[in-house]
């Protein structure tokens, strides 16, 4: 007994003057694999948050981080470079990952080289690339969306007259800072470059629904008041001025009218498929802000926090595997089962990026309820309370009849 009281007396010494020695010689000890220095804290910057479509990401990425035991924020930046720099550099000091929507391509890249050399917390560039450095991103196709619906416009205008000299496209589009709404723009430029005999009119809103609003209005009582078909960069309340003057000005027909006028738009929003439903709208392209954030969560989990090594010298920040094939994740959808996305090296971006699949929504497949225009009631209930309905022309389809009465059954639980 007494031989293993002394041992235990000298073992305590020991391991004292250890500590000592430490903290004298200041040498850090290795941080522990499954501790994190800011408690597993997650802070998600976005350019704007003024509008339902971008609280989705807030909601969904909120969602997936708090389901797995994270502590989740988000700031916004209101559209300002400035401001998302000074966020970046603030909250990587208070994060053990940021996920940052940028404000611009090229505005941040310093302030994310700042969080990821100075403070050792990892950036995820997500639902816009920036030309700079990151771990990887993870964004909507948006350039193929835009470049489909143009193509998509014009072949409408073709079946319908046969010709398509003349004839009028009005694209509408946001701030070209973002740049979803830039490579959307790109997407629609299809037409300009394709078809110089289509009076082809782009205008922009900016930020708010309110912008759009103006624009639209605007050109559809002036420039565009002979117009064919219109392409939407975005919709909800955003299209919601469009519906309007269209509706104002007497040209708002229903789909199979003869004077019916092409109208598609990107995002998929609740109302913008009611629209659908109604007969106003005839295609959507749905982004996925759902398959997104969790998809890109989980990329983020799996392989940027699978440990806390990156805290500590020599704070090695940890890559992804390029390239990585990616399916959609369970509960959404991005266009079916064998649809998928690649994360890869790109030629625009020293980010390893990926671009989701981007499903076209019609009349046969609005009711699809994994969509996430149908899914996001559960989460934050419609876009416009009350969805806004119109005085159109003409008869409506009766496919009009079948599929709000599907939808309707199925909202009624909702």
């Amino acid at each position: 007994m007494k031989s293993s009281k002394g041992f235990g007396l000298k073992t305590a010494m020991m391991l004292v003057i250890i500590v000592v020695f430490i903290a004298v010689a200041g040498v850090q000890p290795v941080m522990s694999q499954d501790k994190f220095a800011h408690g597993k804290t997650v802070w998600l910057l976005m350019p704007y948050t003024g509008e339902y479509w971008w609280n989705t990401i807030v909601e969904y990425v909120g969602k997936a981080v708090k389901l797995d035991g994270w502590n989740f924020n988000f700031a916004t930046a209101d559209g300002s470079d400035t401001t998302q720099f000074d966020q970046i550099t603030t909250y990587a000091q208070k994060a053990d990952i940021l996920f940052v929507f940028p404000t611009s391509f090229t505005g941040i890249n310093e302030a994310v080289r700042i969080a990821e050399e100075q403070y050792h917390c990892p950036v995820v560039s997500f639902k816009g690339y920036i030309t700079g450095k990151s771990r990887f991103c993870e964004m909507f196709d948006d350039f193929k969306s835009g470049e489909l619906m143009a193509k998509e416009a014009v072949a409408w205008i073709q079946k319908k007259y046969g010709i398509t000299k003349g004839k009028t496209v009005i694209a509408v589009n946001g701030d070209l800072k973002q740049s979803g709404w830039k490579l959307r723009q790109d997407g629609f430029d299809w037409i300009k470059t394709n078809h110089p005999e289509i009076n082809y009119i782009a205008i922009e809103g900016g930020l708010s629904p309110e912008g759009w609003a103006d624009v639209a209005d605007s050109c559809i009582a002036g420039a565009g008041s002979k117009v064919d078909a219109i392409i939407s960069a975005s919709d909800g309340p955003y299209l919601l001025g469009t519906i309007s003057a269209l509706a104002k000005y007497g040209k708002l027909y229903y789909q199979d009218d003869p004077k019916h006028i092409f109208v598609a738009s990107i995002d998929g929003k609740p109302s913008t498929l009611t629209w659908l439903r109604m007969g106003y709208v005839d295609s959507v392209y749905s982004q996925v802000p759902d398959a997104i954030s969790y998809s890109a969560w989980e990329v983020a989990k799996k392989y940027i926090l699978k440990d806390s090594s990156y805290q500590s010298a020599p704070y090695t920040m940890p890559e992804i595997p390029v390239p990585l094939t990616l399916r959609q994740p369970e509960g959404t959808f991005w266009g079916g089962k064998a649809s998928v996305m690649k994360i890869e090296t790109v030629d625009y971006s020293e980010t390893p990026t990926g671009t989701t699949p981007a499903p076209r929504v019609d009349r046969n497949n609005v009711n699809t309820w994994a969509l996430y225009g149908n899914s996001i009631i559960q989460l934050l209930g419609d876009d416009i309370r009350p969805t806004p309905t119109f005085a159109a022309k003409g008869k409506q389809p009766a496919w009009c009849a079948k599929v709000l009465s599907e939808y309707k059954k199925w909202a009624g639980g909702k």
